[in-house]
């Protein structure tokens, strides 16, 4: 390459740029002199510019890619169900719990997943989560309609409380299921 090319040159003026903060970098930390705020600045900086010497030889030193062969990306499907209760029987559901958010956790775990997953041949069942929100209101269709940002009708509403979570991981193997069941 020579010295003309646009990628080398934009990869020494990156470089110079990182000089130059780290001299002042080092300077801020060498006086004892330089306020919290001064220094913080330095040092942020000091992390993008880093970041744009290391994007630059990237640039420089990246050879093309050879082409990929065509091949089909997986395809990942999500299905969120949600299901509004009211609860009628305060008393009984609580009965032998510690909340709202335990007693439907003790349900879901003695009867099994709270909807059961899709089982269909052209599907491999993944993860599964379900979550419980006291509070707020029912969600309907259309809803999602209305909605400024659809996707927030999926999380926790400011007036609602998350009680209740239960992960159901899928693993790749044995030993990380095992792994996994270790950290909890």
């Amino acid at each position: 390459m020579s010295s003309t090319d646009p990628a080398r040159t934009s990869a020494i003026q990156a470089g110079e740029a990182l000089l130059a903060i780290l001299r002042r970098h080092i300077d801020v930390v060498a006086s004892g002199n330089g306020s919290e705020d001064e220094a913080e600045d330095v040092d942020r900086r000091l992390w993008e510019a880093v970041g744009e010497y290391g994007d630059a030889l990237d640039e420089l030193f990246d050879e093309p890619e050879e082409p990929e062969e065509d091949v089909a990306d997986e395809l990942t499907v999500t299905v969120r169900t949600r299901y509004d209760y009211t609860v009628v029987d305060e008393k009984a559901l609580m009965q032998s719990s510690e909340g709202i958010g335990a007693a439907i956790g003790r349900l879901i775990e003695r009867h099994g997943k709270a909807v059961p997953a899709l089982e269909v041949d052209s599907l491999e069942t993944g993860s599964g989560l379900v979550t419980v929100h006291l509070g707020g209101e029912p969600l309907a269709a259309a809803d999602f309609d209305t909605a400024e940002e659809p996707t927030d009708l999926l999380l926790v509403a400011p007036e609602e409380r998350l009680a209740f979570v239960l992960d159901e991981p899928v693993y790749e193997s044995r030993a990380e299921a095992e792994a996994a069941a270790k950290r909890r």
